[in-house]
């Protein structure tokens, strides 16, 4: 099995819980290893931006990804297991004396396609400024009258007097496939599906 990772604060929540679940797990201080192979199977660690694409191409059988980036890109994988970590949540997010008037509003985010839908939603005509990172900083400088981004601990925002008004929906992380992965091995897929689903366990 070729395990694709998302590097970073998924890829130790993944490995403690493939590790409680029974799974097999990559050593803890992998060092600069981009790869590492354990038991038979091989795990890829990537940018979680990048998962779903070794999934979706078949360089990867399984991968481990934020939800907020699929929600975001929508690509062609299945979406087998919600995992239970990765928790935060997508939000609109600004400066605590912003007010909504009835100027045309100015919105950065990493993820635009969720920043449109949700404005479109409400029938807010908006103008979505894409960014790449520090998202903070639109509405610290002018750039945006408010942000759409992932909270955690809203550390982040309090440091910089920013505040969350409106939360657009929960994330975690998911265990994703393709149909072509499943295709080629259903037993052991089904297996670590179960695992990581704790059905073994029920």
């Amino acid at each position: 099995m070729k395990v694709a990772i998302a590097k970073g604060r998924i890829e130790k929540a993944a490995r403690d819980y493939f590790e409680q679940v029974g799974l097999t797990v990559w050593p803890e201080k992998r060092g600069r290893e981009l790869t590492v192979e354990v038991d038979g199977h091989e795990f890829i660690f990537v940018k979680g931006d990048d998962v779903y694409k070794y999934v979706m191409h078949g360089a990867a059988d399984v991968g481990v990804v934020g939800g907020d980036i699929l929600r975001e890109k929508t690509p062609g994988v299945l979406e087998v297991v919600d995992l239970p970590f990765g928790r935060c949540r997508m939000a609109v997010c600004g400066p605590k004396e912003w007010k909504n008037g009835t100027k045309k509003l100015k919105v950065a985010s990493k993820y635009p396609n969720i920043a449109i839908s949700h404005f479109a939603s409400k029938r807010q005509n908006v103008e979505v400024i894409a960014l790449n990172g520090s998202v903070e900083l639109a509405p610290l400088t002018g750039l945006a009258d408010c942000i759409v981004d992932i909270v955690e601990t809203g550390a982040t925002l309090r440091a910089n007097d920013l505040e969350e008004y409106e939360t657009i929906f929960t994330v975690n992380a998911k265990f994703i496939t393709s149909e072509t992965a499943l295709a080629n091995d259903p037993d052991e897929l089904k297996a670590w599906i179960r695992r990581l689903s704790k059905e073994e366990a029920k």
